[in-house]
């Protein structure tokens, strides 16, 4: 799966996350659980660069087991705060302008900003306030923490356009594949 690459901005966001929050120490830690190979990616990580898929794999694992060890935070809200200081300051004002449709009608457009390799997402609007992406050709759904991150990622998306949480449902999920309900308010 070397041929998967992911942009820096996942990393600039998880590092700045897990410094704000619980101090470098803790971000040494987490650095320190990263394969060898992958520890500079979160340290160094610039924005705009291309990253192997699997540092971001090696990066959720290390996340989530700092969140296991830290009652004020879970694993998911973690990721959803790292989702949203993704988002910016610029694009998350400009969210806020749009409808939960609008928006998520651009999620496939922000995978191909943020990845390279197989994959690629769908949208089909259900009605006003039900949407159904569905995720295709991306191996790494094989490890269940990027089913995680997709839902997280999602709610994050359509609360900074709303203001409140969708409800986020995986309907189907399997090696490659991940279909995602996200009802939503109008």
């Amino acid at each position: 799966m070397t041929d998967h690459e992911v942009r820096g901005v996942w990393f600039v966001s998880a590092r700045e996350e897990v410094l704000d929050l619980f101090g470098e120490g803790a971000f040494e830690v987490l650095v320190a659980s990263l394969p060898a190979r992958h520890q500079h990616t979160l340290i160094d990580a610039d924005p705009s660069k291309w990253y192997p898929e699997d540092a971001l794999q090696a990066c959720l694992q290390g996340l989530r087991l700092r969140a296991a060890g830290e009652p004020t935070i879970g694993f998911g809200a973690l990721l959803e705060r790292c989702t949203e200081r993704g988002i910016g300051r610029f694009f998350s004002a400009v969210i806020r302008l749009t409808s939960p449709r609008f928006v998520l009608d651009r999620v496939p457009m922000m995978w191909n900003r943020i990845r390279r390799g197989s994959g690629s997402v769908s949208v089909e609007h259900e009605d006003a306030t039900t949407t159904m992406l569905s995720y295709r050709d991306f191996p790494y759904f094989a490890d269940p923490i990027y089913e995680e991150l997709t839902v997280c990622s999602l709610r994050a998306l359509v609360r900074t356009c709303t203001g409140r949480d969708p409800d986020v449902t995986v309907v189907r999920s399997t090696d490659d594949a991940l279909d995602v309900r996200v009802v939503h308010s109008g």
